[in-house]
Parts: structure tokens; sequence; C-alpha cells
């Protein structure tokens, strides 16, 4: 009963004389009525008939296997006796002169309807499947099935579970069903689909991942036919268009060498706290403190405790050898699914890389990960030697990873003092939520090792775009 019909009972109740302060005492009154909880529910009826209330009911309806289950919730007389009867199919309605008739209650409607992923999406790896549910019924559970297996039931909202569907080319069928506290039911189902191959070829979704500002704010409100995508001249259909909700697999490389000693690693450590604390459902993180050497990796993982709970005691120490860091950070990520990004807090000063810049730009080049430098004092800007590069050397080595960065649509966020490092952080994330994902689907006539050039133009005025402009075959 809902709506008009459940405030005409109510009303019809005061009117009788029949809300718990005049007929019936309320559970925190001066009389003490019990919880009728083990009763069966012929005898709490009579109960209340012996209170004074004129309850008339059936022994059809009303059968002795009929146990109350729960103590009954409200104060007034219609929502006692709606806790009372609803379990059992049952509710209170009006009859003559004011009679409470227990009569059989109408099925209450359940919508269920599945808000991700969306219909005909191809879905692979760990994926997120959300549902809303709407009902006047209370909710007992919310099961979430996956090609007909149960894989996660929700006692309470919001109704949201994470699948592993592993790397499978296949259709799959979600649903959703939702059980009510007193027998309702609704459920909802989705198929999604395989990607298509044709004549053996797969060709791989591309996406580009733009930031588009507008002085110093991001401009987060455009749709999709604000963006205009060429690959080598030829303009190429938008398939998918999304926000910052791409899933995330990023590495928190973090310069632990001895110049970072101190309050420089705290504040470190404090950012990739914060960092982690805003991760999504399907984000995954690594956290690599190095010098000269890896001092600490975690495995990829979603849960902030277990990414920091390997990280404290740790003392900064040795030289600094950021090439070579940045190249491995580049190689795992070529093996992770979502939004590969790298995010490195270092003052830039490499001393004792194998490695040289030029060989991490050819990886840079070849790897669609974006990079992000948090820059401690504005970098080392070249004045310095070491064993390996003079001055002009070194120089050169922190313009070629400027230009790494800069090439991979990522940026350099500078950073004057330790105070300003969270905050650094906490920027660069607020960015990854905030960029478009344009989707889209390159020839497969290439050659393996062309270059395409990528430009994405934007309509929107006094705008400034960020993204990566090409790709090698790889």
């Amino acid at each position: 009963m809902r709506g008009r019909a459940a405030a005409a009972v109510a009303l019809a109740l005061a009117v009788a004389g029949l809300l718990v302060p005049a007929g019936l005492p309320a559970a925190s009154g001066p009389l003490e009525r019990p919880s009728y909880v083990g009763w069966k529910l012929a005898d709490a009826l009579r109960d209340l008939q012996g209170r004074g209330v004129s309850i008339i009911f059936s022994s059809d309806l009303v059968d002795d296997s009929m146990i109350v289950r729960y103590a009954p919730d409200g104060e007034s007389l219609h929502e006692i006796l709606v806790s009372l009867l609803g379990p059992h199919g049952l509710e209170p309605e009006i009859g003559p002169r004011g009679k409470v008739l227990v009569v059989r209650r109408e099925s209450w409607p359940m919508v269920v309807r599945i808000l991700e992923p969306s219909p005909g999406q191809a879905v692979f790896g760990r994926v997120e499947v959300v549902a809303d549910v709407i009902t006047d019924e209370a909710i007992a559970r919310v099961d979430f099935l996956v090609d007909g297996e149960k894989v996660s039931s929700v006692l309470r909202p919001p109704y949201r579970t994470v699948v592993d569907l592993g790397e499978e080319n296949v259709d799959r069928h979600f649903e959703v069903v939702a059980l009510g506290a007193w027998g309702g039911r609704g459920s909802a189902t989705l198929r999604t689909r395989r990607v298509e191959i044709e004549d053996s070829v797969e060709v791989a979704l591309k996406q580009v991942y733009v930031t588009v500002e507008r002085g110093d704010a991001q401009v987060r409100d455009l749709g999709r036919q604000h963006f205009v995508l060429f690959e080598d001249g030829q303009r190429r259909d938008l398939v998918t268009f999304e926000r910052g909700e791409v899933p995330l697999a990023a590495i928190l490389l973090l310069d632990a060498s001895e110049s970072m000693k101190g309050a420089p690693l705290e504040a470190a450590l404090d950012g990739t706290e914060s960092f982690l604390s805003s991760m999504g459902a399907l984000d995954e993180v690594q956290v690599v403190l190095f010098s000269d050497q890896p001092l600490a990796a975690t495995r990829f993982s979603n849960q902030p405790g277990v990414l920091l709970a390997g990280l404290s005691g740790l003392r900064a120490r040795g030289g600094t050898a950021l090439n070579d860091h940045l190249y491995a950070s580049l190689r795992l990520l070529d093996r992770r699914q979502g939004r590969r990004v790298v995010l490195l807090l270092s003052d830039g000063a490499d001393v004792l890389s194998t490695l040289r810049m030029h060989d991490v730009l050819w990886k840079v080049r070849r790897s669609d990960a974006l990079i992000y430098w948090i820059r401690l004092g504005k970098g080392a800007l070249g004045q310095f030697s070491s064993a390996w590069r003079d001055y002009a050397a070194n120089d050169e080595e922190r313009r070629g990873l400027e230009q790494a960065v800069r090439y991979s649509g990522g940026r350099i966020v500078d950073v004057d003092g330790v105070e300003q490092v969270e905050e650094a952080f906490g920027a660069v994330m607020q960015e990854l939520r905030g960029q478009y994902v344009l989707g889209y689907y390159p020839p497969t006539e290439s050659d393996s090792d062309d270059w395409h050039d990528v430009r994405v133009d934007v309509d929107a005025p006094g705008v400034k775009v960020r993204y990566r402009p090409g790709y090698f075959e790889r």
C-alpha cells in the first residue's frame, strides 16, 4: 500500500481514534506492549484486540503457521500493523465504521535497472556492475549474476559489485535480482557483446586521453560533439567517449635517494597516501621507491592499506637512477589494462642510470602511458656533473625528461617545498578524473613500424588541449 492509499489508511485510523497515543500505547509510552517476536500472528492480533483495537481477520488468511519474526516498527497503529502483516503478504484496510480489516496485500512493484556496464559493450578484466532498485518495499538483498552464476550479494545500497571476467572474448549475460523483505522480487538483464573479429584480423580500440584547459582551470563540461579526431590527416569516427571514469593502472615512482632524506620522503609518502585514498573501484596502483636500486616495490593493488604497509620505516639513501626506473615502469605498464600512468616524484637529477634519456624516449614513443612529473625545486637544472656526464650532458638529460613528459600527454607539476607535495598528488588525480577519453578504430592496413600522427580539435573558445600526438605500431 503506497502513496494516497497509505495516507488514506493513516487518516482513517486517526479519525477512528486508532493512532497509538489514543488507542494503543507507543513503544516509549507508559504502557508496555510486547515485541510479539515468536508469537503466532493471530495471537498478536488478538492481543491488539484486547487493547481495544477493532481488528477483524479470518483464519483463512491468518493461520497458525504465521509466526512474527521481527518486532513491529513505528508509533502509529498503521505502521505497527504493516510491520506485523507485511512479511505474510497481508496489510490493514479500513472497513465499515472504522473497523480495521486484514486483507491480502497487492504486490508492490519493484523496478531494477542495470546502470553499468552498457548494453552491447565489450567487457574484459575487472568490471564494475552497478544497479538501481526502485520500490517501496524493504530490500532483503540484491544478487548479481554473470552468465547464470551468482557472483555477489549486496545487502544495502549502493548496489554494486566488481567481478573479474578475465580476457576471454565472449558474449556476457548480466542479471541483477532484487528480493524484498516481504516476498517481492524484481530483476533486470543485460547482454554485452564480444569484439567481432573478421578475417582473423583484430583491430584494437585506440584511446586518446585529452586534457582541456582554459587559463589555469580544467574544462570538464564538453560533450562528444565538441571533439574531432584525425589520424594521419584523416578524420576518424569516435566509437567511445568517456570522461575520467576509465580505470587507472598507475605506478607511483618515488625518488628515495639521499637528497630525499627526512621531510621530503615523509611528504612523498603523505602524498602517496592521499593519492591512494581517492582511487576508484577498478583502479590499480603499484608504489616503487628507488635510488640507485629499487628500495621497495609493492604489487599492483586497489587496497591503500596493502600498498602502504610495506613502505613504513624506509630510509632514503644512495644515488639516483631515474632513467632506468622510468624505463622499467613503462615496460611494466605494457602488461596492464586500463589508462596507464606513471607519476614520478623527483628533482630529475639522474646520476647513476645505465640508460640514457634517448633510450627512455624510444620507449615513451612506443607506450601509451601518461607521465606526470612532480618536480621538486624545479629540478636540478643541469647544474651538476657526475662520473658519467658533464654539465652539458646532464642538462640534455633533464630536457629529455621534460620532452618525454610533454610527449606522453602528461605534465610537469613544480613544487618549491615539501609542504606542496601532497597538494600536487591531489592535483594529478583531479586532472586524471577530468580527462576526456576518445576511442576510435585505426586503419588495419598500416605496416607495423609506421608512425601515426594524431590530432584532436576541440570546438570550444579559448581552450588549450593536451594529449599524446601520435603512436608507433607495436
